[in-house]
């Protein structure tokens, strides 16, 4: 059985194992996906500290890219050093006022948080730079923009499963509903 323990952040309804019945299966995989997730962690950081051991070794050779085989396998080892440089936005626009402006370049990642605020500026691009949204077909058809009909035939649609386990941090609360197992 599971508990019903409220809603996180999302408002997504959120369940906790009690101790009477639980349908084995159902957590005899939770518990191999939770292990699996902690042997990915653990391998990731392995291969964190090969890779600075390797570069610590490669450091400073030249070339920087090796073909070997290993194993029978024909490999490709590359060595680059990667620069990454972030500034400091704010100050550079009360530095350079005006000229702030030459030195940008398009941030999708921006533009993206900022969506309803480029969209105006990006419309008679739209046509040849946009993408269908569900949300924006739905609010169209439920104001009556457009009919349901104008869109037969015109997409495809798949449904996958998405199951996330994690850490819980949220306590248990009294109400509750049955174990999804």
């Amino acid at each position: 059985m599971f508990e019903k323990t409220g809603t996180n952040e999302g408002n997504e309804s959120i369940a906790t194992q009690k101790e009477d019945f639980v349908h084995i299966d159902g957590v005899q995989a939770i518990r191999r996906y939770m292990q699996i997730q902690r042997e990915i962690a653990q391998l990731e950081n392995e291969k964190e500290q090969l890779r600075n051991m390797l570069a610590k070794e490669l450091e400073g050779k030249v070339p920087t890219r090796w073909h070997s085989t290993i194993d029978g396998k024909p490999i490709l080892v590359v060595h680059e050093l990667k620069t990454d440089v972030r500034y400091d936005e704010k100050l550079l626009r009360e530095r350079l006022g005006a000229k702030y402006t030459e030195i940008l370049e398009i941030d999708g990642a921006k533009i993206r948080k900022n969506r309803e605020l480029v969209r105006p500026l990006l419309a008679s691009v739209l046509d040849t730079i946009g993408t269908p949204a569900p949300s924006r077909v739905k609010a169209a058809v439920r104001s009556g923009l457009l009919a349901v009909e104008d869109f037969k035939g015109a997409f495809k649609k798949s449904v996958t499963p998405y199951i996330s386990i994690r850490a819980d941090n949220v306590r248990p609360s009294p109400s509750a509903t049955e174990d999804p197992f």
